[in-house]
């Protein structure tokens, strides 16, 4: 990756760096100046090991989420950037005479007619790179998708890559060698010969003297496998054969022709593409004369392996969220406990002459000591865990288009985490140490409740007014920016006013904290169509999500804490009728309602994580289950296929009609498409072409298609209205969903440079849109009025312009069709028609698919990676266990004296074992009952909001229920077994020894 959060990761490194240096620098020379407040308290480390393990323990978590999203980061963009490197190898330009620019996902289809370069043209590139600074090679070349079969396997492939160059020319390409290490070379091979590697090699189960039969245009070229080599630059990662430059031009039939010249930087294979800059400068007086277009194919690739890493980075961060911030709670609750544990000590250290800053350095040495310690563990493990999740969606990922997962961790990412990890902490120690060490000194040398500060009501009217004010700011910057986190905060703002102004009226600290709780959740929890009413046009995305998501837990958390004393009289009235139920469950009681403050941070942390995950997990199991349709999948067609450009099906009746092992019967319809890369620009404001796909649509595709649309153009009433003025009047046009500005963007991403402007997809109509698309190869410029885009469950294979076949006549038979649709009868296979379709047409090296494999492909790598967030986010279940069992092993301690009165009247060490586990059931609970309430009203907001959209009229909420009720159970199974063993320790303690214990 190479940013985090909008800055270079390397520079992030050195400025977290330079800051935890910076701290512990300064905690360093406080320690040298203050020994023995140092001594006191790192000394608490070795007192109690096994504290000093779960604090460890505790404070590593937040460490950990933030490693793990680092290293997945990392992960996702070296895969992408080293199946780049292994297509281009040492290529870091391709001159040619069409740009190769395509969308960043993968979809359907493959430019056909593509132009060959005369030799005289490439001679005059080659001559000019070789001649050009910074330039250490130049070739020409050809890389065509081919079909082979291997006769002696008996194996089929319809798609590998046929890659050719001038072995004289290879010098600064990377040598071909053999799977033994020995060096190779395309000169080597005689007649009839050609080397495989290793993916092609395994696709055709073939090894050395298998026997090929190559299918190109119309005709059969048999070969012989001299060898399976390594070589990267062939173009593609998935297979190639490797032929001389002249053999290849034999077998294609093109004469002395060649594809494109390709272009080696200095520099090594990510190097290179440093230079590309300077590079094409050099080179396009030459390119431009001859009509060619120049190609930073490395660039383009190594930027987009970043932006995939920093898009997987972004999703985890952004789930990651919830459970660092699960993570901090933790942290303050734990020194919290410490404080409160050491409360009598605290107080006679400040009767004989200390002062307030000497507690607050004491708890930070030991937080320091602690910090550091976790820090370090926590990052390594965070990275672990990061290489674990990948392992788990391997498969998930296979079916995006990335096959071979690379693991490689960088130390950036390390350090990165390390120091945010350790700054986190530090903070977050430091402002508890602060808060513990306002105490009243008589009262924490007698173990007496803290008595109530006194509050100045001017100060409670100027907090008061600067809440309103600044909420108020909030909520005017929402009208301009249109921001949905400026309103919600704002309007949560002065909500939180109402606490200081209800006290300086005179009202209790419950009913101040309880009215603005309440005011709090209502306000985030309207529909978000009184928002958009409120403001119109309001953008939102996963930042509404997680401001929401906090904002909630934290309204929730004041309501809950200042009135637990009802909320548990009642539960006293339910169970408390059994005489043995009555003194366990008040005793289970009386520490929540003592500990107010232990009690909130507690229940909302494990609020905080059980409404992440049931929002989670509700939003995105009712979005799958609304795509998840076959009809609305396939767009009236069963299955879809793509053809090699080398050799397209002109006639589809016919080639059925004699097509070996199909029955055209079978087939009740079928549709095709052109893929044409070219440039495009909206016409009437600034900006520059940039490339993407035009797809030609045909007749039949156009009066058939069931696709929906997003939103349409003023004066067309109806989806199938789009469709046939497409069909009826050449030159109007259709886009892909992402290809348009979203208000609401729940993570939607940019698959192109091609964005239109000037309205939303969440609009009901919009003015025509005038597009110009440029065919880069013959200069030919159409003109396009976009009247439609199309609806989010519309699949990624109709990605592009879409217009009709007619509106790209003249571009010939660039836009000869290399994309098919079939509709199958009643009671045919669509999966095993697919494969007779390949088979069929093996020598056009078509590669079929029914729409329900695809749909399931889909479906079950989504699945994958909500499991996978679900998980991720599960980590915040563990920070919430773990905070019951240091609450529980803290209480042990700290109630020691309370346990033993309670065994010396008459309590059963069963009774005091009991009241333990009742307490953290009490709490475990209510946040899961709280977490979930709150987390399935946000998911039906989201979804209620998302089901006015076109495509999405049948989203409903579906959370599941299944998986929420096992995941739920099993928290408060853990949270249960997390308190056991405290309850166990605390069930031992024997009276006399307790009552005396200091």
């Amino acid at each position: 990756m190479s940013k985090l959060f909008g800055a270079p990761v390397d520079t992030l490194a050195v400025v977290l760096s330079v800051l935890l240096v910076l701290a512990l620098a300064v905690i360093g020379v406080l320690a040298v100046r203050r020994t023995v407040l140092m001594k006191l308290g790192v000394r608490n480390l070795t007192r109690r090991r096994g504290r000093s393990a779960i604090i460890v323990g505790g404070l590593m978590l937040g460490t950990m989420i933030i490693g793990s999203a680092l290293g997945f980061g990392d992960i996702m963009a070296n895969t992408v950037r080293t199946s780049v490197i292994t297509s281009l190898g040492q290529t870091d330009e391709i001159v040619t005479t069409r740009s190769g620019k395509a969308p960043d996902i993968a979809t359907l289809g493959q430019a056909t007619s593509t132009r060959y370069l005369s030799s005289a043209e490439a001679d005059r590139v080659v001559t000019a790179a070789r001649r050009a600074p910074g330039v250490d090679g130049a070739a020409p070349g050809i890389s065509e998708g081919v079909a082979v079969q291997d006769t002696t396997s008996r194996t089929n492939e319809p798609q590998l890559t046929l890659f050719a160059t001038d072995p004289a020319a290879m010098s600064g390409f990377g040598q071909v060698t053999t799977e033994s290490g020995a060096g190779a070379s395309l000169a080597d091979l005689g007649p009839g010969q050609t080397y495989l590697d290793r993916p092609a090699a395994d696709a055709l189960d073939a090894s050395t003297g298998d026997r090929l039969v190559v299918f190109v245009r119309g005709r059969q070229a048999p070969l012989t496998v001299a060898g399976v080599v390594r070589y990267d630059g062939t173009g593609s990662d998935q297979g190639a054969l490797l032929l001389p430059l002249d053999r290849a031009q034999s077998l294609l039939g093109v004469g002395d022709r060649v594809q494109h010249v390709l272009v080696s930087n200095n520099g090594d294979a990510t190097s290179g593409a440093d230079a590309t800059t300077a590079v094409t400068d050099q080179l396009r007086p030459t390119t431009s004369g001859l009509g060619l277009r120049i190609d930073p194919v490395k660039a383009d690739g190594l930027k987009l392996a970043d932006q995939q890493g920093a898009t997987f980075l972004s999703l985890f961060s952004t789930f990651g969220t919830f459970t660092i911030t699960a993570g901090i709670l933790l942290i303050f609750l734990v020194f919290v406990m410490l404080a409160a544990e050491r409360r009598g000590e605290m107080g006679t250290a400040r009767a004989i002459g200390t002062q307030r800053r000497h507690l607050v350095q004491m708890f930070v040495f030991e937080g320091a000591a602690y910090d550091v310690l976790a820090a370090a563990v926590g990052a390594v493990l965070g990275l672990a865990l990061s290489v674990a999740m990948v392992r788990l969606i391997a498969g998930a990922l296979s079916e995006s288009g990335i096959v071979t997962i690379r693991y490689r961790l960088t130390w950036t990412s390390l350090l990165v985490a390390f120091s945010l990890g350790a700054l986190l902490t530090l903070a977050v120690v430091t402002i508890a140490a602060w808060r513990v060490s306002r105490l009243n000194i008589v009262a924490a040398i007698r173990d007496l409740p803290q008595p109530p500060r006194r509050r100045r009501r001017r100060y409670g009217w100027l907090i008061a007014g600067l809440c309103v004010a600044a909420g108020a700011l909030m909520i005017a910057s929402a009208f301009s920016s249109k921001s949905a986190v400026a309103l919600l905060i704002g309007g949560s703002l002065v909500l939180v006013a109402l606490v200081p102004a209800i006290r300086s009226l005179g009202g209790s600290e419950r009913l101040a904290y309880s009215v603005a709780g309440t005011g709090v959740l209502v306000w985030n929890l309207l529909p978000f169509s009184v928002y958009k009413a409120l403001v119109p046009d309001l953008k939102m995305g996963f930042d509404v999500f997680v401001l929401v998501g906090l904002m909630l837990v934290a309204g929730a958390t004041w309501v809950l804490v200042y009135n637990l004393r009802p909320m548990l009289n009642g539960v006293m009235w339910v169970f408390g009728r059994s005489t043995r139920a009555v003194p366990v469950l008040k005793t289970a009681i009386a520490s929540p309602l003592r500990n107010r403050f232990r009690t909130g941070a507690t229940a909302g942390l494990f609020t905080l994580v059980v409404f992440t995950l049931v929002t989670g997990a509700a939003t995105s199991g009712s979005f799958l289950a609304s795509l998840n349709d076959e009809k609305t999948f396939g767009g009236g067609y069963d299955i879809t296929a793509q053809t090699s450009p080398l050799s397209p099906i002109r006639d589809m009746r016919a080639a059925l009609a004699s097509a070996p092992g199909i029955n055209p019967a079978d087939i009740t319809g079928y549709a095709a498409q052109s893929y044409v890369p070219m440039d495009a620009r909206q016409t009437g404001r600034a900006g520059s072409y940039v490339g993407y796909v035009v797809r030609g649509l045909d007749r039949n595709f156009l009066d058939t298609t069931t696709y929906d649309m997003a939103t349409r153009a003023a004066g067309y009433g109806s989806d199938r209205a789009v469709w046939k003025a497409l069909a009826a009047h050449p030159g109007l046009a259709v886009v892909d969903q992402f290809s348009v500005p979203r208000r609401a963007n729940w993570g939607t991403g940019v698959v192109s440079d091609f964005q239109l402007h000037g309205f939303y997809i969440e609009d009901q109509g919009f003015a025509p849109v005038p597009v110009a698309v440029r065919d880069t190869q013959t200069g030919t410029t159409l003109h396009l009025k976009v009247i439609g885009v199309l609806a989010d469950n519309v699949p990624n294979a109709m990605l592009g312009i879409s217009t009709s076949q007619q509106t790209l006549a003249p571009l010939g038979a660039a836009a000869a069709p290399g994309v098919w649709y079939f509709r199958v009868r009643d009671g045919v296979d669509p999966v095993a028609e697919a494969d007779a379709l390949e088979a069929a047409f093996l020598d056009s090296g078509m590669q079929a698919t029914a729409q329900s494999a695809a749909l399931h492909d889909a479906v079950s790598a989504s699945l994958t990676f909500q499991y996978l967030i679900l998980g991720f986010l599960g980590l915040g279940l563990v920070i919430g266990v773990a905070a019951l069992g240091v609450i529980s092993a803290r209480s042990v301690v700290e109630r020691r004296q309370q346990i033993g009165v309670l065994r010396a009247i008459g309590f059963q060490a069963r009774m005091v074992q009991m009241s333990f586990l009742v307490e953290s059931l009490i709490v475990t609970l209510v946040s899961v009952v709280v977490g979930s309430v709150l987390g399935l009203w946000v998911a039906f907001n989201v979804v209620q909001d998302s089901a006015g959209q076109p495509g999405y009229e049948n989203l409903a909420l579906v959370p599941p229920w299944s998986a929420l009720a096992v995941i739920l159970g099993v928290v408060v199974v853990c949270s249960v077994l997390a308190t056991w063993l405290p309850s166990v320790r605390a069930s031992r303690v024997y009276p006399a020894t307790a009552l005396r214990y200091e």
